[in-house]
Parts: structure tokens; C-alpha cells; sequence
């Protein structure tokens, strides 16, 4: 048996944990990744807190970042808003890890079966999480993602759709902000680190792998902020051709040509 790869452990700067008498299987753990985000972070939360479903969680983690003070923004608001979650945890990458290392830690630290996962320049709608939760229960999947919409720099409705095996195979029409089991996160092997961008296709890709079931609900409860700095519009498109060859190579059973990821 073959040892995890070394990584180092993140620093905890926040956590408290709400006694409560029952949360059962209602409970879910919102996962949020930040990186130089603090302009955009505290609407991220916001969105979190207002959340008409009741028993969450909240784990943040900050990749390191080092050109604002995202972290003492995100410690000044967990203290204000701490009641709010079952329980509250913010950790720090003692160095730069990327965002699918980011994302693989907060979930070892998720309190719950299930969980959601977004960036923290993103938002959800008050009804996000209690809808997902839902249809989650009701069709029994793993996995469960929704229509989302654009805004900042463009503003347009998105372009999730049906959960189609072959579409997915020509591109990525699915954002990462999805409501996941744990179990499913850990039986694809959590998200795996790409040089230059795709990690988000390459999990989902990963999930067709192993015929775990996914939803689409169609409707929107999803924002997504496009601005300058969004991994979309710059690393990824640069590496268009060479991120190709990785995916066919890491998906051998995907048909033939596996051109594009929206």
C-alpha cells in the first residue's frame, strides 16, 4: 500500500463550532477557495450566511495569498457571523497550493457527507442550497449542479445544461459549483492538479469514469463574476492544444476528438 503524496498541513486561523441539538442529513458544508480575493469575499459570504436552508457549515480556505488582506477580511467576518453555521473553519495554505489542492484540503476538514463548492469571488441565490438539497434527496445523486449567471465584466445566462456523457466528452458545460457526497469526491479521487488550468472538466470527466450519477436543475441559483483575472479567460485558453492532449490521454475512453471546454 502506497503512501499519500507529502503535502503540507494548512494553517486553522479560525474555528468554532455552534452546539446544536440535531442536524441529521440536512447538514451541508459550503466550501469556499480564496486567493487575493478580499475585494470580492465578503459578498461570497454574505450570499453563504443568507442561505434559506439551515444547517451549514462553513470552510474557507485561502491558497496564500499575499497581494491584500483577504485573510483578516475573512477572520473579521466568521467572527461576526459564527452563529449563523454549525460550524465555521478558516484555513491557510502556508504556501501557494492551486485550487484543486485547496479544494481536496477544505473537504478533508468538511464536517458533513455533503457539501458545495465555489470560488470566493462567486455568489448563490438565498435558495441555492435548500433547492440542490432537495433534488439531491429526491433523484438520489451524487452530485447535483444547477444554471448559473453571469456577471462583471459579461453578463449573460450560462450554458449548463442536461447531464449528457457525450456532450461532456466535446466540452465543459459545468461549472464547479455543484453539491457533492463526499463519498463521490473521494471515490474519483478528489480534484487532480493540471498545470495552466481544465481541473474543473478533469473532475467532471472523472465522474463519467466511475458512472456516478450526476443532476442538472434548471434553474438559476448559481452567479458567476467574470473580471480580468478569471482563470477562463486567460491560462487555460492559452493552453488550449497541450490541456486537449492531457485530457485524451487522461480519459482514454472519451470518443474522438475531444476539441473544446467552454
Amino acid at each position: 500500500m502506497h503512501d499519500k503524496p507529502w503535502k503540507p498541513q494548512p494553517e486553522i486561523l479560525f474555528e468554532h463550532v455552534t452546539r446544536r441539538r440535531s442536524i441529521n442529513g440536512d447538514h451541508v458544508s459550503v466550501i469556499v477557495t480564496n486567493y487575493n480575493y478580499e475585494q470580492y469575499v465578503v459578498a461570497c459570504l454574505d450570499s453563504i450566511a443568507a442561505q434559506t436552508h439551515g444547517p451549514l457549515s462553513l470552510v474557507v480556505i485561502d491558497d496564500n495569498s499575499r497581494r491584500d488582506d483577504s485573510v483578516t477580511t475573512i477572520m473579521d467576518w466568521m467572527a461576526s457571523n459564527k452563529q449563523r453555521f454549525v460550524s465555521t473553519r478558516l484555513l491557510r495554505n502556508v504556501i501557494n497550493q492551486g485550487p484543486s489542492a485547496s479544494r481536496n484540503t477544505a473537504i478533508e476538514f468538511c464536517p458533513s457527507d455533503t457539501l458545495f463548492i465555489m470560488d470566493a469571488d462567486n455568489m448563490i441565490m438565498p435558495s441555492a442550497i435548500a433547492k440542490l438539497h432537495a433534488c439531491m434527496t429526491r433523484s438520489g445523486a451524487q452530485v447535483v449542479y444547477s444554471q448559473l449567471v453571469e456577471f462583471g465584466t459579461r453578463n449573460q445566462v450560462g450554458v449548463a445544461d442536461l447531464w449528457d456523457v457525450e456532450r461532456m466528452y466535446k466540452n465543459n458545460y459545468v461549472d464547479i459549483m455543484a453539491m457533492i457526497e463526499k463519498s463521490a469526491w473521494s471515490r474519483v479521487g478528489g480534484f487532480s492538479h493540471i498545470e495552466e488550468g481544465w481541473e474543473d472538466y478533469d473532475f467532471w470527466l472523472k465522474f463519467i469514469d466511475h458512472g456516478i450519477d450526476v443532476v442538472f436543475l434548471p434553474e438559476i441559483l448559481c452567479q458567476y463574476r467574470v473580471h480580468e483575472v478569471s482563470r477562463t479567460a486567460t491560462e487555460a485558453f492559452k493552453s488550449h492544444y497541450d490541456l486537449e492532449i492531457i485530457m485524451r490521454y487522461r480519459h482514454p475512453k472519451a470518443p474522438r476528438p475531444l476539441p473544446t471546454q467552454a
